[in-house]
């Protein structure tokens, strides 16, 4: 059979299983008490990160682009997050193209598209995020089929990882571990640029302890060391910084009525004015707490790609929130 036939055959076999799977579900939740009869929420799915069509941005790569990555002139290096694809880029430069396996606007439960497939079949390094990521946990395996050439490298190597936080790039101390592990998935591939990756890495490494003693030095004096939020993402920050954060979402869902009944009292107690929430979910929870409370809803963006000046106006937002 010709090969191409053959190519195409196996992904279509491989987006019909993602598309399969993420359609059917039957660990339905017939909890049916007083707290979920009110939440009206009993088929166990996580609706607050379920993909809205039309807030997800795919970033295909160019007809360029895969010219120079099929002619052997650029590596092209997966993650998973958007974040990440700077760090691959701070330390690959140009020898480097770098997707996201999660497009902006898109959630843990994401079911990559069989061009986003294609594109990975053609990846020589996989960054994966290795902290218990949902969206890893479903799809890594496939990834690994459709590619199994293609050179994982664990980016929490060397993390204190929270139990249930997979959002480990929110801290600057993490990132600079994860850029050092990038750093040594790219030699690794590539050992006749290491050091020109090392040189890279070195000076982008550079820029996030410059970053943490920033943050360092905005967030220390804070009396109020309390900030709620909507999704929990800052888990790994609020860890690395001293402060406390308090989610409002529950096991990925919004609220009960009970529940967010005792979240504004928990907020009103702590003097709460501002819940931070992410553009990626729903907010009704914390739109009621603030009401409630006369406070207001913030937007914080785990998912930036632009790193450093996204995570120092996080620190700023939460300096001039907290004080």
């Amino acid at each position: 059979m010709n090969k191409k036939i053959v190519y195409v055959l196996i992904f279509a076999v491989f987006a019909a299983a993602i598309l399969f799977s993420g359609c059917l579900d039957f660990d339905h939740d017939h909890d049916h008490d007083d707290d979920h009869d009110d939440d009206h929420d009993h088929d166990g799915h996580d609706h607050d990160h379920d993909d809205d069509p039309d807030a997800i941005i795919l970033q295909p790569l160019t007809d360029a682009q895969l010219r120079q990555i099929d002619a052997g002139e650029r590596i092209l290096v997966a993650a998973s997050v958007a974040p990440q694809t700077e760090f691959i880029e701070k330390v690959g430069g140009d020898r480097v193209v770098a997707i996201s396996m999660i497009p902006i606007g898109a959630g843990h439960h994401y079911d990559p598209t069989v061009r986003q497939l294609e594109e990975l079949a053609k990846a020589q390094l996989y960054m994966q995020l290795g902290s218990g990521e949902v969206f890893e946990t479903r799809h890594m395996k496939t990834f690994a089929d459709i590619n199994p050439s293609m050179k994982v490298v664990n980016s929490s190597v060397g993390i204190n990882l929270i139990s249930g936080d997979s959002h480990i790039w929110t801290s600057p101390k993490n990132a600079q571990i994860m850029v050092e592990n990038t750093y040594n998935g790219l030699s690794e591939i590539d050992p006749a640029n290491a050091t020109e990756y090392r040189k890279n890495a070195d000076a982008y490494i550079k820029e996030l302890q410059e970053l943490d003693a920033e943050l360092q030095a905005a967030l220390d004096g804070l009396q109020d060391r309390n900030f709620m939020v909507y999704h929990p993402a800052w888990g790994y920050l609020a860890r690395d910084y001293q402060l406390t954060q308090i989610a409002v979402e529950v096991d990925g869902k919004e609220p009960s009525p009970r529940a967010l009944t005792e979240f504004i009292n928990v907020a009103k107690t702590n003097n709460v004015t501002v819940i931070f929430v992410q553009e990626q979910v729903s907010v009704a929870g914390a739109t009621a707490i603030a009401e409630s409370v006369g406070g207001r809803v913030y937007i914080l963006d785990p998912l930036a790609k632009n790193y450093v000046e996204n995570t120092r106006s996080v620190g700023q937002a939460l300096a001039q929130h907290l004080n």
